[in-house]
């Protein structure tokens, strides 16, 4: 099973650029075409939040016009720059999301991969929480399919980053809580979030971590004192995770980092096992 993760797209009203500089709406749609490109294609994509960069009703349609050219089935949850009410307008009709409650949390079932999609949004804050109706959520999920592996989803990581903006802690609220909730559910294979706008790699409650670079801009990698938030203009990307069958292991989790841009055309050192290129 290929579960293609993308992330922060950020988009602006048609025609408008984000920040001023970034055309986000190219480069989502850039990400798609690759996306799209994969072989073999992702059995779901995951849009893990942000989708807009406002919130605001006429930002959405945009962004589902492009995600609508995904030929795999596509799924997401809310960011921080997201508002609920618009986000579930936008994909109302879809199944897997919900029609009631406070909360945009799902499952989706299909596949050897259990995917449980967590809300951690707090309204009009760019910081995560879960409070304790959210955990006791996440905690009846994972009871109930103990022995089925799992991704976890949610849009903030609970991890420190090491960055020193916005993104430099974990979750405002229920951090240690949702720590020693993963802690007692071995099936969690990966924890994948959003929201910092690089690739980082970690572990949070004894499960690895997963954050996915953006769609439209990426944060700089400052660790400095300086407690400052820079946006670069490194290429977007997207994440690809694959459920495998490891020789040494048994099925397990391989994820990847996938840049785009024009790099040239790949060098092949060797096809079906046989050596094609140089030296």
């Amino acid at each position: 099973m290929i579960i293609a993760q993308i992330s922060d797209s950020h988009i602006e009203a048609p025609g408008v650029l984000t920040y001023g500089t970034f055309d986000a709406a190219a480069s989502l749609a850039r990400v798609v075409e690759a996306v799209n490109a994969c072989d073999p294609q992702p059995d779901l994509v995951i849009h893990t939040g942000d989708l807009v960069h406002h919130g605001e009703a006429a930002q959405y349609p945009p962004v589902r016009a492009i995600l609508g050219r995904l030929r795999a089935p596509l799924v997401a949850i809310p960011g921080n720059h997201d508002r609920r009410e618009g986000f579930a307008a936008a994909f109302a009709g879809e199944p897997w999301l919900p029609a009631d409650g406070p909360y945009l949390h799902y499952t989706v079932e299909n596949g050897p991969l259990r995917l449980v999609c967590l809300d951690t949004v707090v309204p009009g804050q760019p910081d995560g929480a879960l409070c304790p109706d959210r955990l006791a959520w996440l905690e009846a999920q994972l009871s109930a399919e103990p022995r089925r592996p799992t991704i976890v989803a949610c849009h903030h990581p609970p991890i420190a980053t090491g960055l020193t903006g916005s993104t430099k802690t974990g979750l405002d609220e229920g951090g240690p809580e949702l720590a020693a909730l993963l802690s007692r559910h071995a099936q969690v294979q990966r924890l994948i979030c959003g929201h910092a706008h690089r690739p980082i790699a970690g572990t949070f409650g004894g499960r690895p971590v997963w954050v996915a670079p953006a769609t439209c801009y990426q944060f700089e990698a400052g660790f400095s004192s300086a407690n400052t938030l820079a946006l670069t203009r490194e290429p977007p990307g997207f994440s690809l995770h694959l459920w495998l069958d490891d020789p040494a292991q048994g099925p397990s989790l391989a994820s990847h980092y996938i840049p785009i841009g024009d790099f040239g055309d790949p060098i092949v050192l060797l096809k079906d096992g046989k050596r094609v290129g140089r030296g």
